[in-house]
């Protein structure tokens, strides 16, 4: 029987960020599993924002982390060619309503006081930045330069090519069938190819987390899916080649440059029935139709606020899901199975947050104990004892 000492499962951004970050310091042994190819679910489908504009400090903090590493991994492109571009050409919020305003000043201080170089603009400041806006209830603005965004799909290829150069062993189309416990620790887990006997499993399944935590015993695990729809422009040139992730606070409605073209988005509709559908992880909630219905919806916000967008025809739609708890902060850590870890349930915020997570679980894999930031708050025992975090939201 072949045997690894650590098994992450999901070849997405936070599985190769964590096997990045193992084998780095010099974790071997380790095995990644992916029940299909890498990145080819949640984060091959994701805008890929990187901000550190929140409204609180725990997820200041992650993408303070999350910032400096892809800063930092990709300066060194003309060595590692297969490392994607960071584009930090900042995020724009722009804000429409006086509480709203109120709130964001709160905000940016709260940034600011952190280190982040977060800016207060004046619709002037925003219309002279990008005159293609239509600012004509916009109150003000705040734009943070170091912010950006990359490819989470290509950035996980990269992590995982270097994490196997040492050492890392990756298997693709090999889903999880079955972990074996015993007195209460993980002895292994099945494949339909074999049967990997290990003591230490990570759970980095986004989306499908709760049936993987399932397989370990573990049935009230809070992680559900919630789909989104994305537009890609054909190549467009109305807009300048460094206009920054451009975000509606009043609607969600966002967009940024992806190379020539425009990828744009706002949320769905959720009904009360799909929110139900979703948390019982129904097998529709995994489904990812294309809402023709939802074009026209998206068109009149366009009209709103960037009328020359109207004019770059639309070459592909496609809908991801984000990996949601009912805090929208993710697990992290240990469970009560001894051995099988979790890094899931980010909530849309995975790519910009898989550098400090894989930070955390490396320090308490290989150190015993997270020291950078506690780990134990984000362990899904808090869900049982009600110790949530307070859900704060800019978008």
């Amino acid at each position: 029987m072949p045997t690894a000492d650590i098994v992450i499962v999901g070849g997405g951004i936070i599985g190769a960020s964590i096997a990045y970050q193992l084998t780095m310091r010099g974790a071997r042994n380790v095995v990644l599993l992916e029940r299909a190819t890498i990145a080819s679910g949640t984060s091959g489908r994701a805008t890929g924002g990187i901000r550190q504009q929140f409204a609180d400090e725990l997820d200041i903090r992650f993408s303070i982390a999350g910032v400096r590493f892809y800063e930092q991994f990709t300066r060194k492109r003309d060595r590692h060619p297969q490392r994607p571009r960071f584009y930090q050409y900042g995020y724009l919020f722009l804000v429409t309503t006086p509480a709203s305003w109120q709130a964001m000043l709160r905000f940016v201080a709260l940034q600011q006081s952190l280190g982040v170089p977060t800016q207060l603009l004046t619709p002037a400041d925003v219309h002279q930045r990008l005159p293609q806006l239509v600012l004509d209830d916009v109150l003000g603005a705040t734009f943070c330069p170091t912010d950006g965004y990359s490819d989470p799909g290509a950035m996980a290829q990269a992590l995982l090519q270097e994490a196997q150069t040492r050492g890392l062993v990756v298997h693709e189309h090999t889903p999880v069938t079955g972990i074996t416990i015993a007195s209460g620790r993980v002895q292994a887990v099945q494949t339909p190819r074999e049967t990997i006997q290990t003591p230490l499993i990570v759970n980095a399944t986004g989306p499908f987390s709760a049936f993987v935590a399932r397989l370990a015993g573990i049935a009230d695990f809070p992680v559900y899916p919630l789909r989104r729809q994305l537009y890609l422009t054909e190549p467009f040139s109305g807009l300048p080649d460094d206009v920054p992730m451009v975000v509606d606070l009043s609607t969600g409605f966002h967009f940024r440059r992806r190379e020539k073209r425009i990828i744009l988005t706002m949320p769905l509709p959720v009904s009360a029935e799909e929110e139900e559908r979703n948390r019982n992880l129904e097998p529709d909630a995994f489904a990812l139709p294309v809402n023709e219905d939802f074009w026209p919806e998206v068109r009149a916000e366009i009209q709103r606020r960037c009328p020359p967008l109207l004019k770059a025809g639309i070459e592909r739609v496609w809908s991801g899901l984000y990996e949601m708890t009912p805090d929208e902060h993710p697990i992290l850590g240990k469970t009560e199975i001894e051995g099988f870890l979790c890094a899931c349930g980010f909530s849309g915020h995975g790519f910009m947050h898989a550098p400090m997570a894989a930070k955390l679980l490396t320090e308490l894999i290989l150190d015993g104990k997270s020291t950078t930031l506690p780990i134990e708050p984000f362990s899904h025992q808090r869900f049982r004892t009600g110790k949530l975090f307070e859900t704060t939201r800019l978008l």
